[in-house]
């Protein structure tokens, strides 16, 4: 590569989704000129704050509070046109416009009617979002069922607008996901199309190749992972996963731009790990437990409010009962869904997982979020922070915890590392031993301000 050639960095999630990514991103945005999402769809659920105001966003990447950042959707991603336009105008209406800032691949492939039928009708067991994601990459791979299309994209659209709609309902009509409701079916493509018809003054729709022509010519990219490593299709515990593959890897597939313009790898994970749906967590306050009272929880709408209103979280803090703990710790830390207000499975700290996720993954850099909320644990009967230390399979069924001092709340500001208590300075320590990546930032609270950057002399490896 010439001077004047650009780079990709790519930034992933670690654990079961929820990590805070779309915090991070937003801190680094201004290193970047182009930020760009590499999978999944609106299942995803990012949340930005800034002094601006707060952007939820499920397709947009999550640079958009930086003017002069350019957004790329690029072709390992599917798009819901109708649910793109809307969160258009949602930014919109906080004073964020998107005109010649995104680009979407003329390879994204577009959720149809059939898609979200069969996701409606069959997503429950696993605990998809119901945004027709899985049915729409399933659909690439069928490519074509009784003649009909099963898959198609953003290019379709311009070649030929009509031919694609009705090729939209064709396929609805054969495909006997639900009961035959003509009417709906027809209502939900004409919104289809009258998204379409916004988002054309809005968006721009660019070849393969865009992409790296900007690196090319001296641009710094940032992918986004939209949902996290350990829900990757083929490497999950399936079939408890997202529908796309999540690896920092599949960057330069699903992104658009050769792998050797890869600089380093961005891990995100967070201090009290949580998981939404189903699958296994063998760190989940109150295990089995656990996993069926938010799966009930779920299919009932019962999220922050009604928890609020029927528990006392300080109390349920001091219980000797995990599954106590683990509902107080939701309560708490707003654990719930961003797109679906799902109640969370909420678990410790899995070391050794990070650990393996980290070494799999090729992670350099390690931000860790949410660690205001380690302070809550003072609040507990023993008063200690549990952390997971030993690997899955390795010899014993009983998991191995090791406990840290827990400490009293953070302060709002924090400007150095020496500001955080010792006992916090001690795990963090111990985190960076055992992943063996940098860790380069911590997060204590939600503000883009309230992430303290840690530097490489900060944290020694004496533990």
């Amino acid at each position: 590569m010439n001077a004047a050639t650009g780079y990709a960095d790519v930034l992933v999630g670690l654990q079961y989704g929820d990590e805070g990514k779309a915090k991070i991103v937003d801190r680094l945005a201004g290193d970047y000129d182009i930020l760009a999402r590499f999978n999944g769809g609106a299942n995803a659920g990012h949340t930005v704050d800034s002094p601006q105001g707060r952007a939820r966003l499920a397709q947009v990447p999550s640079g958009v509070f930086h003017p002069k950042t350019l957004l790329y959707i690029g072709s390992g991603c599917v798009v819901n046109l109708t649910k793109l336009s809307d969160e258009i105008d949602t930014l919109a209406n906080i004073g964020i416009g998107l005109h010649d800032r995104l680009f979407v691949s003329e390879e994204c492939a577009l959720i149809q009617p059939a898609h979200l039928e069969f996701d409606a009708g069959n997503g429950a067991d696993i605990g998809t979002t119901g945004n027709g994601v899985g049915p729409c990459y399933a659909g690439l791979a069928l490519r074509s069922h009784r003649g009909v299309r099963t898959a198609l994209q953003v290019r379709d659209l311009i070649v030929d607008e009509a031919w694609t709609f009705a090729q939209m309902a064709q396929y609805a009509s054969l495909s006997g996901n639900a009961p035959e409701d003509e009417t709906s079916r027809a209502l939900t493509i004409a919104t289809m199309r009258e998204a379409w018809e916004r988002l054309r003054d809005t968006i721009t729709v660019v070849d393969s190749q865009w992409i790296t022509r900007k690196v090319m010519d001296g641009a710094r990219v940032l992918f986004e992972g939209a949902q996290s490593v350990m829900l990757d299709v083929t490497a999950g515990a399936q079939p408890y996963v997202t529908s796309s593959h999540t690896s920092p890897s599949f960057a330069f597939v699903g992104g658009d731009l050769p792998c050797k313009y890869h600089r380093k790898t961005i891990g995100v994970a967070k201090a009290i790990v949580s998981r939404v749906g189903s699958g296994p967590f063998r760190s989940e306050f109150g295990g089995a437990r656990s996993a069926r009272y938010c799966a009930d929880a779920a299919l009932q709408g019962i999220g922050w409010r009604e928890e609020t209103n029927r528990f006392d979280p300080d109390a349920l803090l001091s219980s000797d009962d995990d599954f106590s703990v683990g509902i107080a710790l939701r309560i708490l830390t707003r654990e719930y869904g961003t797109g679906s207000g799902r109640p969370r499975r909420l678990g410790r700290l899995d070391l050794a997982q990070l650990a393996e996720v980290v070494k799999r993954h090729g992670v350099d850099e390690l931000y860790l979020n949410k660690c205001d909320c380690l302070s809550l644990f003072s609040k507990t009967r023993d008063g200690q922070i549990p952390v997971l230390v030993n690997a899955p399979g390795a010899g014993t069924l009983a998991p191995e915890l090791r406990h840290f001092p827990a400490f009293d709340a953070l302060p709002t500001t924090l400007n150095a590392f020496t500001e955080l208590p010792r006992t916090l300075q001690k795990l963090l320590q111990t985190i960076q031993k055992f992943s063996e990546s940098r860790l380069v930032g911590i997060g204590f609270g939600p503000g883009r301000e309230q992430l303290l950057t840690i530097t490489e002399g900060d944290i020694s490896h004496d533990t």
